[in-house]
């Protein structure tokens, strides 16, 4: 390219000026070029599609099984999933190690490179355990200046939007006593505890656990799909989109 792209210093070397800028295009060359290995493979072998999802943790419990279900049908296609938090999740999409993340929208697109597609949107609200004492009608943001809180990273967007709700009351930040990636055991503790988090609400299905109707504290948030802008659709990865879509829309009305 004409240019160095590495710098030699006493302890190795390094990424130049001109290497950090193209590192993000050869990430890109280097997932277009697997797209297009698998697209190859599936064209001349008779064996399952593979498609690799990497979706929230809400969206893994809440969305993904109805996908998965429809699409247990189809003999030429296998699904893998992981599940993380929307700080890894499309890092992993960016770097080529998964197809598609299926996460809350992001604020401004992550690179010319990468499609972000709108799904529908959902409500993320301050969950406590069902008879917590702030689940009283008249209870105030300034209310929860009050209370301890088990809450993931502070990179994750849930998180990023409660810190944002308390500075916008003039409340500093949350008195977070735990800080944990995991939501199972995130869960088990708010139904154990006096605790509060801010989940999306369909993560608490099947627990005992309230979403706290707190006037100004909801966020209704866009979730959508991420995949690569000139990606290589193959049969499979087709297929599930178009099942993402539908049940998208029969769940939560697009």
């Amino acid at each position: 390219v004409g240019v160095a792209l590495f710098e030699r210093h006493s302890r190795g070397v390094r990424l130049s000026p001109f290497g950090a800028a193209l590192e993000p295009h050869a990430h890109a060359l280097q997932a277009e070029l697997s797209h297009a290995a698998e697209t190859l493979r599936e064209l001349r072998t008779t064996a399952r599609g593979l498609v690799r999802v990497w979706a929230g943790p809400s969206m893994a419990a809440a969305l993904l099984p109805a996908v998965a279900e429809r699409l247990q049908a189809q003999a030429d296609i296998q699904l893998m999933i992981r599940s993380g938090l929307n700080d890894s999740l499309l890092l992993a999409l960016q770097q080529g190690e998964v197809d598609y993340a299926v996460t809350t929208m992001p604020g401004r697109p992550l690179s010319p490179m990468v499609m972000h597609e709108q799904l529908f949107s959902d409500r993320v609200v301050v969950v406590g355990r069902i008879g917590h004492v702030l689940a009283r009608p008249g209870t105030r943001v300034a209310d929860l200046a009050g209370a301890r809180w088990v809450l993931p990273n502070r990179q994750v967007l849930t998180r990023v939007r409660l810190m944002a709700l308390f500075e916008a009351h003039g409340l500093g930040e949350p008195d977070v006593w735990i800080e944990t990636d995991s939501f199972p055991f995130m869960l088990e503790m708010l139904a154990r505890t006096e605790m509060l988090s801010y989940l999306p609400e369909q993560m608490i299905a099947g627990h005992a656990l309230m979403p706290l109707e707190i006037a100004g504290s909801i966020w209704r948030r866009s979730v959508g799909v991420s995949y690569w802008r000139r990606r290589a659709v193959t049969p499979a990865s087709g297929m599930f989109l178009d099942a993402l879509r539908a049940v998208s829309r029969e769940i939560y009305g697009g």
